[in-house]
């Protein structure tokens, strides 16, 4: 095989404990050859999360059903039915040694099982070595379920904070797990063009009386979270007076979405030293995590006046003043932050951000670009890049990456509402005004859309944007009362302050409404609609959509008088503000005594007519509110 030296490779970057190497090797090969069983197979034992190894496993048992080995695998990490024919494996013995004096927090026995687990999969990683290596690799070792470490030379006080390299820890976003979804999204490592490398974590004090620190910090950069904060409490009852173990415990309780213990642990660690800096910055985190409305101002300047280096605090900083529209102040922080982070993804996402609210489109697609060139992991780049591309104009590039990210994060409803948007490209403000104006031809991908809007609205039921989009696409399939139902539901929201008549969309709502209740065949409600509707008709192109459709409505009700005074009323307007379908559709009308079969019975809503072409925008593009 033309590729078997670089499986080698790989195997002997795997044997050497080189995983990262292993991984870049191996993807290489999988994008060579995504159905070779043989390199799922030894990616399972260089990928480090049990996710990640599970969905290895189970795509080699997709391509060969009877791998006897990908079963073993499986059955050592407990899924599926294969561990009554799977012997029994030696567990290696623990390599830390803890004061016997102490004693330490009891074990349940689903840790116990997951402890077991984790060890069982470094031996699983030998019996592969073993079985396809071949005689050679026969006297390999197996991978130490936790490394040694020769202790540093203690120094009284406290742990200090390392500052020569601030962090950005990166991720790899799990494989929706078995059950979840029967098409299960590619990892996200295999869009690398090679493996990415996250920074060190910025507080790495090492601890020598116990490896349970060690073992904790290890499970917390696996995201075996339960694991960490098990480790975690052994080594705070065995160093007491260490800031950076409770710290480490409540970065852990905060990434398992529970901020009152996180702020438990974090008031720990600053008791122990008023001037821990990342114990500052976690409680800030915490604080906004329980109310977003907490003033964190003050633990964010203390954390870098105490330490200038701790970029992550100026990157949540500068987030605090964006909600607070301070740009220049938040893009000084992107700027110190970039300085210590310059290959983060982080910083220039962030600018990404700031440009997005100040309206510069182009300027923030082409930060978060940058981001998601620099990690390719980092999830959310995907959402902010796919909306930045939808507000550029560049629909199939806003597809395709929200689909990404929402094949990975299912519940996120504003995502959904975007990537419905992006199917049939209602991208700005001034898109929608004129799907509610005037008629759009009706797009290909309409289903899809609505179902991405369906999806949105199971999980935030008042989504507001999700409904008035859903009812544009209502208009454009006649379906006139589920269009009414969603404006009803999208009015509260949208136009909730006392100046909503000076919103753009005020006249094009109202409009809107009136054009659902006449397709709903309620056409006395949609007569009074569309008066209230002429109030606020301002441009010459609003005038021209209430003219033509409220002409409509009248025609529905066999009122030919009302009829003659909008559509002549419409041919008075500039040419340029009067879509030609319409046009024509008025002269035919005044230039004919009575008409003919277009005319529909009062009783029922007019038929549909051709779509005319929207009228060229003139206004800039603008986010959707």
């Amino acid at each position: 095989m033309a590729d078997e030296p670089l499986l080698q490779d790989a195997i002997e970057a795997i044997r050497q404990e080189k995983f990262e190497r292993a991984r870049d090797i191996l993807t290489r090969l999988l994008r060579a050859d995504q159905k070779n069983p043989t390199y799922w197979l030894w990616m399972s034992a260089a990928v480090q999360t049990p996710k990640e190894k599970r969905y290895c496993l189970e795509t080699v048992l997709r391509l060969d059903p009877d791998h006897e080995l990908a079963k073993q695998g499986l059955a050592l990490m407990g899924i599926g039915n294969f561990a009554d024919d799977t012997p029994p494996l030696s567990l290696p013995r623990r390599k830390w040694k803890v004061d016997d004096r102490i004693s330490l927090p009891p074990i349940e026995a689903a840790n116990r099982k997951k402890q077991r687990l984790r060890q069982l999969i470094g031996v699983f990683a030998l019996l592969i070595l073993i079985v396809l290596g071949g005689i050679g690799y026969f006297l390999f070792t197996p991978r130490k379920a936790i490394p040694t470490y020769v202790p540093p030379t203690r120094t009284p006080g406290p742990p200090p904070t390392f500052t020569p390299t601030p962090t950005y820890i990166g991720f790899v976003a799990l494989p929706t797990p078995a059950g979840e979804s029967a098409a299960q999204p590619t990892p996200l490592w295999m869009l690398l063009e090679a493996t990415y490398t996250p920074t060190p974590l910025y507080v790495n004090t090492p601890h020598p009386i116990s490896e349970a620190f060690r073992a904790g910090l290890l499970a917390y950069q696996r995201e075996e979270w339960e694991a960490a904060i098990l480790y975690f409490q052994q080594a705070q009852q065995l160093e007491g007076n260490a800031a950076d173990i409770p710290y480490y415990l409540g970065e852990t309780y905060r990434k398992v979405n529970d901020p009152r213990r996180a702020l438990e642990a974090y008031g720990q660690a600053l008791r122990i030293d008023p001037n821990f800096a990342p114990a500052l910055l976690g409680r800030a985190r915490a604080n906004l995590s329980i109310n977003p409305k907490n003033d964190v101002l003050p633990d964010l300047n203390r954390a870098l006046q105490i330490d200038p280096n701790l970029a992550e605090a100026y990157l949540e900083r500068a987030s605090l003043y964006l909600k607070q529209a301070e740009w220049q102040k938040a893009l000084r922080d992107v700027e110190q932050a970039e300085k210590l982070l310059p290959s983060s993804p982080l910083p220039p996402l962030m600018r990404a951000k700031i440009l997005l609210q100040q309206d510069q489109i182009e300027k923030a697609y082409q930060e978060a670009q940058i981001a998601y060139d620099r990690d390719r992991t980092l999830l959310e780049a995907y959402r902010l890049l796919g909306e930045l591309a939808l507000l550029n104009g560049e629909s199939e590039q806003a597809q395709e990456v929200l689909q990404i990210y929402l094949s990975f994060e299912k519940k996120d409803s504003r995502a959904q509402v975007l990537y419905g948007r992006a199917l049939v490209g209602l991208a700005t403000q001034e898109d929608l005004i004129s799907a509610m104006l005037v008629r759009l031809p009706m797009p290909e991908k309409s289903t899809e859309a609505l179902q991405a809007l369906e999806r949105a609205l199971v999980l935030e039921k008042d989504n507001a944007e999700a409904h008035l989009v859903r009812s544009c696409l209502y208009l454009e399939l006649d379906e006139g009362q589920k269009a009414v139902n969603d404006l009803s539901e999208a009015r509260a929201a949208l136009f909730r302050t006392a100046n909503a008549q000076r919103d753009p969309l005020w006249f094009a709502y109202h409009l809107a409404l009136s054009r659902a209740l006449l397709q709903a065949g309620r056409l006395e409600s949609a007569e009074k609609q569309f008066n209230y509707a002429a109030e606020f008709a301002k441009s010459n192109r609003e005038k021209a959509a209430l003219h033509y459709w409220r002409g409509q409505a009248y025609l529905a009700l066999d009122r030919k008088s009302l009829v003659q005074r909008d559509w002549t009323a419409l041919l008075q307007l500039p040419t340029q503000d009067v879509p030609l379908e319409w046009r024509r559709i008025a002269q035919n009308f005044l230039a004919t005594p009575t008409p003919l079969s277009t005319t529909p019975t009062p009783s029922s809503p007019p038929q549909r007519t051709p779509s005319p072409s929207a009228p060229t925008p003139t206004s800039a593009k603008t986010a959707t509110p």
